[in-house]
């Protein structure tokens, strides 16, 4: 047949096994043009790929002229399939050069192809990545920036082009002149000094710089709301911030900078253009002791905003909103960005001197530093979160479980009202909220975890990196999460310790647990990492069990053996994403991972553990039947903008799923099972 010999001769279509020419078959429908004739116009929503079988067409932009030809494609070529793939309208209009006939394949149809042929998927990956370049604006982003970085000065007005051209999926008013964009900002301004509107000046190091050495402790930390940072004040005006190790951290930093300037100028400009800043500056006079928030409201309703960006300003800084609005229209994001890294350091670094904490506390628990074990000593490593771990195995949480739900139905808490299919994951949730209305409870389950075992290092050493050590040995014969296997003494894992630490921060992983590998050795038994990520595919709350790690910049492939989430949760299991950073990521870049790749989910920090993993096996650092595991709960949906990092999981979304697979893993861990 005449469309299979035509498969056969179009690169990378003649990849396509005899089952899948034989499926497109009823699929395909032959099309012919006159010379001349229009095929599809720009911003057309139609998807469909085009083989040519014989005769040129010619791309042109319209915007551009009629003459302006981007392209010619000729005889046993196709075209169409950008928009197939990243499923956008169409960049070009084409028309045929000469006579020209072929077929035509449903954006729908292409795309399912996709999925069920990898060589033919991975044939377009290789023509879209490398002779197409469609992540050129990343690499030419981050190769500004680390070269910047370099050379000690990074300019954040040099890069905003370089950013624009990123399109981060996060930000989708990037390129909207007067739109603000409230989620993107709010999610820049969440992961930034709260000083950002009156900082001018940013020190960037990864120790305190000498000349600053024995007086940090009069700078005045600066908080951040939802990125721990270690950041100091040194002058008004001026931060230090302490980078983790690795680029992940500086690349976040200046990503939510570059973002958070586009915004800005968008609330400076409406300012000046509607004239308001004597309106600013006299509200600021007469409430110069700081106005109520209803008042504060009130005037900004008066200015160029509306409604729902008063609102979303008033949340972004309740404590002095008009006062913020000033500051923005005089700063003029005019930022000064210097960076200090250390190199030849033979000084304890803040990663050493975290081990060396790591190791203190486990001597003081345990009685013996953790290189001198006894080796039927196991050792259990979680990468996880503050909290979930350390709550399933404190007795507290289930002793007081149902004073802690009727204190919350006696409140009125709004939780409660929610879908809630476990007790025991709404009394996690209540918590925090219970400790700070009953006084004294935050302490006594405190005193229970340590008498169960529980130790906590005090001082995270300025990695951000929170550790908690359970010596399980103390929890033997104990209540505790009422869905875990109970601890007695004849359990696999009935004298063995957890080390429970926080999440690293992207490349920061690697360092982390290349050194607990070689701290804890041979002791170790597992290895388990409970993420959040994002998903391309399921929903809020669901489970991403990978297959496989891809490191973003290089496409490195890395399989991993086969991960079996908990039950009661849809699972998806598939190929992970290690990104660089959550706003180096647009949406064609995340459509082509889908749909080349069949990638589930994108996180930050999987590759770089992995890696160390193999790396620690391979050299004998760890036993050869260590087990890994690693399983993620959806957080967000970056190609779902109403459901992107910017509007945040409530409690009821991420708490069950975040609960059940912490539940699977120390199930796996107390009855000695592998992943």
């Amino acid at each position: 047949m005449e469309l299979i010999e035509l498969l056969r001769r179009v690169h990378p279509f003649r990849f396509l096994r005899g089952r899948h020419r034989e499926a497109l078959i009823p699929h395909a429908r032959t099309f012919g043009a006159r010379a001349g004739e229009t095929i599809f116009r720009q911003n057309d929503v139609d998807q469909s790929v085009y083989l040519i079988e014989a005769g040129t067409v010619e791309v042109f932009d319209p915007r551009r002229g009629s003459d302006d030809v981007v392209t010619v494609i000729g005889q046993d070529r196709f075209f169409g399939e950008w928009e197939a793939i990243f499923q956008e309208p169409r960049m070009y209009s084409v028309r045929a050069r000469t006579e020209c006939r072929g077929y035509v394949i449903s954006g729908e149809e292409f795309r399912s192809t996709l999925q069920s042929a990898p060589g033919f998927a991975q044939g377009f990956g290789t023509i879209l990545r490398d002779n197409q370049g469609i992540f050129a604006a990343f690499d030419r982003f981050k190769v500004d920036l680390l070269q910047s970085a370099g050379r000690g000065h990074i300019s954040i007005e040099t890069l905003l082009p370089l950013y624009r051209a990123l399109q981060p999926a996060l930000h989708p008013g990037v390129d909207e002149p007067y739109r603000i964009d409230i989620g993107a900002l709010q999610y820049a301004v969440r992961r930034l000094p709260d000083n950002v509107t009156r900082t001018f000046a940013f020190l960037l190091a990864d120790e305190i710089p000498p000349a600053l050495a024995g007086s940090e402790a009069s700078f005045p930390p600066v908080r951040t709301a939802a990125r721990r940072r270690d950041i100091r004040e040194v002058l008004p005006g001026k931060n230090l911030v302490l980078l983790r190790t690795g680029n992940s951290d500086l690349i976040d930093l200046v990503t939510s900078l570059c973002l958070y300037a586009v915004e800005a100028r968008k609330i400076r400009e409406r300012v000046i253009r509607d004239e308001s800043l004597p309106a600013v500056d006299r509200f600021l006079r007469e409430h110069a002791a700081g106005a109520d928030v209803e008042a504060a409201r009130e005037f900004l309703n008066t200015l160029a905003f509306s409604s729902r960006e008063v609102d979303a300003l008033v949340s972004l800084w309740p404590e002095d909103p008009v006062r913020r609005i000033s500051e923005i229209t005089r700063h003029r994001e005019m930022f000064s960005i210097d960076v200090r890294r250390q190199q030849r350091n033979y000084h304890a670094r803040r990663g050493e001197l975290w081990t060396g904490e790591v190791a203190r506390v486990t001597a003081e628990l345990l009685g013996m530093d953790p290189v001198d074990l006894d080796p039927e000593r196991g050792v259990h490593i979680i990468s996880s979160n503050t909290h979930s771990v350390s709550n399933c195995l404190n007795p507290w949480y289930r002793d007081n479980g149902a004073r802690v739900l009727e204190w919350a139905r006696r409140v009125g808490h709004p939780a409660v009202q929610d879908p809630w299919v476990r007790d025991q994951d709404l009394v996690y949730s209540l918590a925090r909220d219970y400790f700070a209305d009953t006084a004294g409870s935050r302490d006594t389950a405190a005193e229970v975890a340590r008498g169960a075992g529980h130790h906590s290092l005090s001082e995270t050493v300025g990695t951000g990196i929170q550790v908690q050590l359970i010596d399980l040995a103390r929890l033997s014969g104990t209540e505790i999460d009422p869905h875990l296997h109970q601890l007695h003494p004849g359990s696999p894992a009935a004298d063995d310790l957890i080390v429970n630490i926080d999440y690293a921060f992207g490349e920061q992983a690697e360092y982390v647990i290349r050194n607990l590998l070689t701290l804890y050795g041979e002791n170790i038994r597992s290895v388990s990492f409970l993420g959040k990520a994002g998903a391309l595919a399921g929903n809020r709350g669901d489970i991403l069990a990978p297959t496989a790690f891809i490191e973003q910049h290089s496409d490195l492939f890395q399989p991993i053996p086969a991960q079996h989430g908990p039950e009661g949760f849809p699972v998806h299991h598939g190929p992970m994403l290690t990104v660089d950073g959550t706003l180096l990521q647009n949406r064609q870049m995340l459509s082509f991972y889908r749909q080349i790749w069949n990638v589930v989910g994108i996180e930050m920090e999987g590759t770089h553990y992995y890696r160390e993993i193999l790396e620690s096996r391979q050299l004998g650092v760890i036993r050869p039947d260590v087990v890994f595991r690693f399983l993620y709960y959806v957080s967000d949906l970056p190609l779902q903008t109403s459901s992107t990092l910017a509007a945040p999981l409530r409690a009821h979304e991420g708490v069950p799923p975040l609960y059940a697979i912490t539940r699977h893993i120390l199930n796996q861990i107390i009855a000695g099972e592998p992943a």
